[in-house]
This record gives structure tokens, C-alpha cells and sequence, in this order.
């Protein structure tokens, strides 16, 4: 599925922090675990899985790779010490512009070479107690470029259109779902992208652009 290039950052919004949470696995652009071989073993066909969006695979401890759009089922705890199941997809994610990488940074030098990419990914809330506020399920989707992990961008740097914000979120119940988007910084010429949801400790949920 191809990357998508869109321009999405709104005019005059704050300056983001660029945090440079970054992997111990090596700097930016070293090739890791992602080639296309590697990627194409363990895709759901390989497996034996269909391509369609609405499987649901991996509930609670398990991990997978899927297609964009498929998803898997995990029991997530929410800070509330609620822990209801979600279905989680990744949809798409969004390519920008070396410019749009320097708005997001202090110093635009910190940004050189990278772009921001935008992960938007799909939480429906399966079953179990209603998420009453503040859900943290989507601060832990990342992407990766070429096995390695960008640098999250926090702070406001705007919500991409058609995503919305977690600390609006209220009273999340059963059968309702949102997109949630993070953003990272990462190399301008990484060959493959993957948007990667897991929490401490669990298996990686995987979806290969």
C-alpha cells in the first residue's frame, strides 16, 4: 500500500518538543529486521489469514503483522484501572515535508533529514467496563522506518484532520470506536514504514506499510 504525502500541520500552532525516546538499536536509517523478505514471511497470507479489515486476531497476549486496515484484539489497562478489549487497526500513515519537520522542533537543525510521519490507527472498544476519560490506549502506537523507531513528537502541534483528541474522549463505550493519531519524525528516504502498537511487555501488534 503506498505512502500517502499530505500537508496536515495547522498554521500557527505551537511549536512541538521533539522527544528523542529513541531505541537503543542504532542510530536513524541502519537496516534492521524489516526487509521485504522478512516482512512478506510473516504477512497474514503467509499464515493462513484472509486481507479483510474486520479479522481479529492476537486477543490479549498475542502479537502479529497484518495489512493496513486489518486488525487485532488486545485487554488494555487503562491509568483508570479500567481494562476493557479494544480492536486495533492501523489505517494509514501520513508522509509530510522536511519543512513541516522543522516546525515541530526548537531548533530546526535537530530535523535534518527527517519528515514527520503520522500514524492514524482505529480503536474500537470490544467490551468491558466504559472508558470514562483520559483513554491512554493510543499513546502506545509508534512508527518504525527501516527496523528502527522514529522520535515521538509530543506536545501541540495540531490534530491532524479526522483524528481525534484522547483528552476529549469521554465515556468511551462498546461499539464505539476512534481514530487516534501519533506523530514521529523519521528519515526522508526510509525505504519501509510500520506502524507498531504494543504495551510493556506484550507482543507487537504489526501493520507494514
Amino acid at each position: 500500500m503506498p505512502l500517502t504525502k499530505t500537508t496536515w500541520l495547522r498554521v500557527g500552532a505551537p511549536v512541538a518538543v521533539l522527544a528523542l525516546a529513541l531505541t537503543a538499536c542504532g542510530p536513524f536509517g541502519e537496516k534492521g529486521d524489516t526487509s521485504e523478505n522478512a516482512r512478506h514471511a510473516s504477512r497474514p497470507e503467509a499464515a493462513g489469514g484472509d486481507q479483510g479489515g474486520a479479522q481479529t486476531v492476537g486477543m490479549r497476549s498475542g502479537g502479529g503483522v497484518f495489512w493496513p486496515g486489518q486488525s487485532g484484539a488486545r485487554a488494555f489497562k487503562e491509568d483508570t484501572g479500567v481494562e476493557p478489549i479494544y480492536r486495533i487497526a492501523a489505517q494509514e500513515v501520513d508522509i509530510g515535508t522536511a519543512d513541516e519537520a522543522k516546525a515541530l522542533v526548537p531548533e530546526p537543525a535537530d530535523a535534518k533529514g527527517l519528515v514527520p510521519a503520522v500514524a492514524s490507527v482505529k480503536y474500537t472498544h470490544l467490551r468491558g467496563a466504559t472508558v470514562r476519560e483520559y483513554p491512554r490506549v493510543g499513546d502506545y502506537a509508534e512508527v518504525y522506518a527501516d527496523g528502527r523507531r522514529g522520535a515521538k513528537v509530543v506536545g501541540d502541534a495540531g490534530q491532524p484532520k479526522g483524528c481525534a483528541d484522547p483528552d476529549e474522549i469521554k465515556d468511551w463505550k462498546n461499539g464505539q470506536s476512534y481514530l487516534l493519531c501519533t506523530t514521529f519524525l523519521i528519515p526522508a528516504r526510509a525505504r519501509s514504514v510500520e506502524v507498531m502498537w504494543t504495551e510493556i511487555g506484550g507482543e507487537p501488534f504489526t501493520w507494514a506499510f
